[in-house]
């Protein structure tokens, strides 16, 4: 008896190696073991019976993502569009064109604001002509912003009402530069504001532009509202 058990005891211990368990359920150690599960995926993914592990487990016109078989996008980035379109979501959409650039691409009245004209808000200025309000820059710029433009409007009502014989325009600066610089810079700011102030009826003869660069700050705090304050047009009438 004895020796019967001893030559079945490896019998049924090589039975036992020779039928692996059956994966729990979604669970494989390769594809294979997939296949037999209903309500699977068929691609064995860490562990797990998935839909897809890359996109060739795909069919034509899908990819992979996160282990689902999704359609493919038109684009990911605006260079797989031609031209005049945009990538967003996905999708191939045509670029809108822009209304404007700037304020002179919009009729009178209206400024560029976000590619669209938008009508003008008044500005917060004086409304008499006693008062003649500073014309403000940016940093390290001479254009005229629109809050600019708007004050230049009122100015050129008031000289053309009262007719002085000469305004002084005052280009300033901020402490920050060299003082041959900042002299330079100045002059563009006066000779800007004194354009649009021609370009509005006033005659040339009776501006007259200086430059003190940023040797009369109107405060001296070391911050960017101090020097927001001195970077400025004064108007001054004779």
């Amino acid at each position: 008896m004895r020796r019967v058990l001893v030559v079945m005891f490896p019998v049924l211990a090589m039975a036992l190696v020779g039928c692996p368990s059956k994966p729990k359920d979604g669970e494989c150690k390769s594809s294979q073991d997939c296949e037999a599960q209903d309500g699977y995926g068929k691609i064995c993914v860490e562990g797990r019976c998935q839909e897809c592990g890359q996109d060739t487990d795909c069919k034509a016109g899908f990819v992979c993502r996160s282990n689902k078989c999704t359609p493919r996008p038109e684009c990911s980035k605006d260079t797989d569009c031609g031209g005049g379109k945009t990538c967003q979501a996905g999708k191939c959409q045509v670029l809108a064109k822009a209304e404007c650039e700037a304020d002179g691409d919009c009729g009178e009245g209206k400024t560029c604001s976000g590619g669209k004209c938008v009508v003008k808000e008044a500005a917060a200025l004086s409304t008499d002509c006693a008062t003649l309000n500073d014309v403000l820059f940016g940093f390290d710029e001479f254009t005229l912003s629109s809050d600019a433009r708007a004050t230049l409007e009122h100015h050129a009502g008031c000289f053309k009402s009262t007719k002085p014989s000469r305004v002084v325009i005052a280009g300033n600066a901020d402490e920050r530069g060299t003082a041959e610089y900042n002299l330079h810079l100045s002059q563009k700011r006066a000779d800007a504001a004194k354009k649009y102030l021609e370009n509005l009826g006033v005659a040339g003869k009776e501006l007259k532009t200086v430059s003190y660069g940023k040797e009369r700050p109107l405060c001296s705090e070391h911050d960017e509202g101090c020097w927001q304050k001195n970077r400025r047009d004064t108007f001054a009438t004779e």
